[in-house]
């Protein structure tokens, strides 16, 4: 296979389901046309790639005037910003597949690696997974979230106030779309596309900030260097744990038990001098995609990575209306219910992401 081939086998992807009667179209960038090999085996009506040159209003009219009435659509758009279609413009009768592959640096092989990770998603495996975590959650009022290396344990109250749960997990219907790599459920205070800074998870107590991080810019003007500087900034959270106080869904306070981990806090003030809304913990995110491999460096596609039991990430900023969104993979952290039961996580301390600083954002 050629070093820029780009494979997709839609028989491979099992989230669509059923190809019968259905047309499979890829909708990607002109840069990568060349490079995509389209494999043919799945008993589709037709195949077809539709170039995307960004903008809602230009997508709108692909699914328009290009994408039949039934459809699977697979989005690869590393070059343009593609935000997730109102249901009027999907339709009833199509199953949409998002790549999330523009707000972090993108080339051919992280692709190709995030392609094989799509593969290689158990959909129903993770219905069962959402499906236990749920039944599990709704057994108390409230989830604790513990970090047993540093004796942590902040609780979100499940009932105090409307929370939005979100599940980018599992089978897609028609009518429906999903990020992919899938795998997650979070949790927010409102719906994904408001943001007020009055808003926040009825969280308190103490999380710690520790594993893998993910930096995804915004629609605002920004650089790529500005976002591998802060990336690697961060970068050392693989290794050194930062102590979060939060009140109210709010970061009040940041601790790091380790000299070296003083930087990384450092960083962090920074962020909060810039926009105080940083200090809004906007999401939690319970990552359930246990067959992802976690790919070194800042993409956003390993925000799924789900370790072998489920693996927590804290997500602070939300785009466009931050410059910057960033999610802390933090394997260390296990979620229980108040009556003591695992959702997620392993009340022994897992195993760190890699350690190895290849693939910083460049």
């Amino acid at each position: 296979m050629p070093e820029s081939e780009l494979v997709v086998d839609p028989a491979r992807i099992r989230q669509f389901g059923d190809p019968t009667d259905t047309v499979f179209c890829l909708v990607t960038n002109a840069s990568l046309l060349d490079d995509i090999r389209l494999v043919r085996t799945a008993p589709y009506l037709d195949y077809r790639i539709l170039e995307f040159r960004g903008g809602e209003d230009e997508f709108a009219r692909l699914m328009r005037e290009e994408v039949p009435e039934q459809a699977h659509v697979l989005v690869m758009s590393p070059d343009c910003f593609f935000q997730s279609p109102p249901v009027d413009v999907l339709g009833p009768r199509r199953k949409l597949l998002g790549m999330a592959c523009n707000s972090t640096p993108t080339d051919r092989a992280t692709l190709r690696h995030f392609l094989r990770c799509i593969e290689a998603t158990d959909p129903q495996a993770q219905e069962d997974f959402s499906d236990r975590f749920f039944e599990l959650a709704e057994r108390g009022e409230t989830l604790e979230y513990r970090d047993a290396r540093h004796g942590t344990v902040a609780t979100l109250r499940l009932f105090d106030r409307e929370l939005v749960w979100n599940q980018q997990a599992g089978l897609v219907g028609w009518g429906e779309q999903q990020i992919v790599p899938a795998g997650e459920i979070s949790v927010l205070p409102i719906e994904i596309r408001e943001f007020e800074d009055y808003l926040r998870l009825p969280l308190d107590g103490e999380i710690v900030i520790q594993g893998y991080p993910i930096l995804h810019s915004g629609t605002p003007s920004f650089s790529r260097r500005d976002q591998e500087r802060i990336h690697s900034e961060l970068w050392p959270l693989h290794e050194y744990a930062v102590v979060a106080r939060v009140e109210n869904g709010l970061i009040t306070e940041m601790t790091s038990p380790e000299p070296a981990g003083r930087a990384i806090v450092e960083m962090f003030e920074a962020l909060f001098q810039v926009d105080s809304r940083y200090r809004i913990v906007w999401e939690i995110g319970h990552a359930l995609n246990t067959t992802l491999d976690l790919l070194p460096g800042n993409h956003a596609m390993n925000e799924v990575y789900g370790s072998t039991q489920g693996c927590l990430h804290w997500g602070i900023g939300l785009t466009p209306f931050t410059q910057y969104h960033l999610d802390i993979i933090s394997p260390g952290t296990f979620v229980t219910n108040d009556q003591g039961d695992v959702l997620l996580g392993t009340r022994i301390p897992s195993a760190m992401p890699l350690k190895s600083p290849v693939g910083l954002a460049n």
